[in-house]
């Protein structure tokens, strides 16, 4: 399977376009490579017909003479050389063709550059006619020496060259591309197939710990996607677990909730005719103790529902917004009821109202005060532990900048030790909680309630003075 789809992979592609490159680069340099190598084989034949010439006319009626000339001819093709004396033309060897067309090329200048055009023309015409070298002659009192070429021996070594030239070219481009495939297959090609394995090995099965890739000490783009990879994993399966919390918890809340309606079935028929007594402050303890138990059934059903990620939908009515945190903070502060004496100091007007669902606004704050409460009890201060609320409107304005609504941004303020580094991280995190013996779903639940109303809850600030959250709510419309 590897074979068969060896070329649509990375490693036969980058194999392929490194020949094709290579070869590329050979051909846009052939031109100006083949007009070197014409001009070098012309120089080549001059250098022998002055040698020849030498030998000739300097041993006059040499008997191989004949034999030195036919050799002469075969081996470089040259069909005749002749030389200049004091005005004459003395040929030296063979004839030159009388009906011939020549076309001359003067050897004599110095720095002498190859001509590009006369060796695309030699190589695509048809090689008639005939060359008219001229070059400085070996002779002395000779003015110049001449050899006549044609050109269908000079298009015949061309092509010769051309093919030499090609084969090499292929040789050096499948060459190059092997040590460029392996070089790169090293550095980029098996790293990303390794990581490519060990992602389909994670995406089969997220939660088994196998494909692991161990991080390298490379610092290229390569080790970073190396680390990045693993840091995902981490995380994936962080979130897959905390998942499975979810799910087991969501199972354990659904057994407690079923039980705990059967035990509460007592409390609620005692609170209910106590909520009916004739004297007014049994009535009202009573009436207090009947939202206290639905509450405790209705918490153990909506943490049910977070498990499953479906919270009820919010129902908002008119509240008095400081009444309800009295409220709230009065049942937290009873739960710590002997560890510490909490002050509590209420800023909210009476008269303010905001539009919310209850019991989901008496979670929000009850989740706070709670924890401000716990974490001022364990706390030693030369101040009193001190929990304070105020609030403030935000007037909403459209687009063209009219008022039309507003919101309420209530601050709850403790003066405890403030919140650990690792706990600001993971605030909002469930089951990341530092208290002691907590869950860490409160906060996590109030920040969910608080957009579930069109709000927010974040922290403001903390430090060893104090923490600061603020609840951002709706107020009531502008025509309330």
């Amino acid at each position: 399977m590897k074979s068969r789809y060896f070329w649509r992979g990375l490693s036969g592609k980058l194999l392929v376009l490194t020949v094709l490159f290579v070869m590329l680069a050979e051909i846009i340099l052939f031109v100006p490579s083949a007009a070197m190598y014409r001009q070098s084989w012309l120089q080549q034949r001059v250098s022998a017909a002055q040698q020849l010439t030498l030998a000739v006319m300097g041993v006059p009626d040499f008997q191989g003479s004949t034999l030195l000339n036919k050799s002469f001819m075969d081996d470089t093709d040259v069909i005749a050389v002749m030389q200049k004396k004091e005005g004459m033309t003395e040929s030296v060897l063979g004839m030159a063709p009388a009906d011939g067309v020549y076309t001359a090329v003067d050897m004599r200048k110095p720095g002498r550059l190859p001509d590009i055009g006369a060796t695309l023309r030699a190589y695509f015409g048809d090689g008639s006619g005939y060359l008219r070298v001229q070059a400085e002659p070996s002779v002395p009192g000779a003015q110049m020496l001449e050899i006549i070429v044609p050109n269908a021996a000079v298009k015949a070594a061309l092509i010769a060259y051309c093919h030499r030239i090609i084969a090499l070219s292929f040789l050096i481009a499948v060459f190059t591309g092997l040590l460029i495939y392996l070089a790169l297959s090293w550095l980029i090609v098996r790293p990303l197939q390794r990581l490519a394995l060990a992602h389909s090995i994670f995406r089969a099965d997220p939660e088994l710990r196998a494909g692991h890739i161990m991080t390298s000490d490379r610092k290229d783009e390569i080790g970073v996607l190396e680390r990045e990879f693993i840091d995902m994993k981490s995380d994936i399966r962080g979130a897959l677990k905390q998942k499975d919390r979810l799910a087991t918890l969501g199972l354990a809340v659904a057994k407690i909730n079923h039980d705990l309606r059967n035990v509460l079935t007592s409390a609620q028929l005692i609170s209910d005719r106590l909520a009916t007594d004739s004297e007014e402050r049994v009535r009202r303890m009573g009436e207090r103790l009947v939202r206290a138990v639905d509450r405790g059934v209705q918490l153990c059903t909506a943490t049910l529902n977070y498990s499953k990620s479906n919270e009820d939908a919010p129902r908002p009515q008119t509240l008095r917004l400081a009444s309800l945190l009295g409220e709230a903070a009065g049942d937290a502060i009873a739960a710590a009821r002997g560890r510490a004496i909490i002050n509590w100091v209420n800023d909210v007007p009476t008269e303010l109202r905001i539009m919310a669902d209850p019991d989901q606004t008496y979670r929000i704050f009850n989740n706070l005060f709670r924890n401000a409460v716990q974490a001022m009890s364990g706390h030693t201060s030369d101040l009193a532990p001190t929990l304070h609320v105020d609030a403030k409107p935000v007037i909403i304005e459209d687009d063209a900048g009219k008022p039309v609504g507003h919101d309420i941004i209530i601050r709850v303020i403790d003066n405890g030790p403030g919140l650990p580094l690792d706990a600001q991280k993971s605030l909002f995190k469930p089951f990341t909680g530092t208290a002691k013996g907590g869950t860490g779903l409160g906060l996590t639940i109030s920040r969910e309630l608080a957009r579930a109303h069109g709000g927010d809850l974040r922290l403001e600030t903390t430090s060893e003075a104090g923490t600061v959250f603020a609840v951002v709510l709706p107020g009531m419309p502008p025509e309330a």
